[in-house]
């Protein structure tokens, strides 16, 4: 009886050591990069304006400095005024045009689902 006990345990310390090591290889990547962590855009206020002035974009793991972070407006890079991981403040571009606002922070970038309209 005390043997085929010792056997189970085994087993299932065994068992739980593999387990451990699928979850923890399956989290990984090659790249370096966390795949639980995705830069997200909840909101950008406001959804239109003119060159120059200023939009707050809220999300989730913006970089917490202003160089950590790469704001787009259509593809035109906006100058960041202030940086945290959860909200940015920035200038619309000179030469921005109607369309979505991205931001990068390392390899993960975020897109938002609304387009910010470019007014004359």
């Amino acid at each position: 009886m005390v043997v085929t006990m010792k056997k189970v345990l085994f087993k299932l310390d065994f068992c739980l050591g593999l387990v451990a090591v699928l979850l923890l290889s399956c989290c990984s990547t090659n790249d370096g990069t966390d795949p639980i962590r995705q830069t997200q855009i909840f909101s950008i206020d406001p959804t239109s304006g003119t060159v120059g002035e200023y939009v707050v974009i809220e999300g989730k793991d913006f970089g917490d400095r202003m160089e950590g972070n790469i704001v787009k407006f259509n593809g035109v890079q906006a100058s960041i005024l202030t940086a945290s991981t959860s909200r940015l403040v920035v200038y619309v571009p000179t030469n921005a045009t109607t369309g979505p606002i991205s931001v990068k922070v390392d390899t993960r970038i975020a897109k938002s689902e609304v387009d910010f309209m470019v007014k004359p």
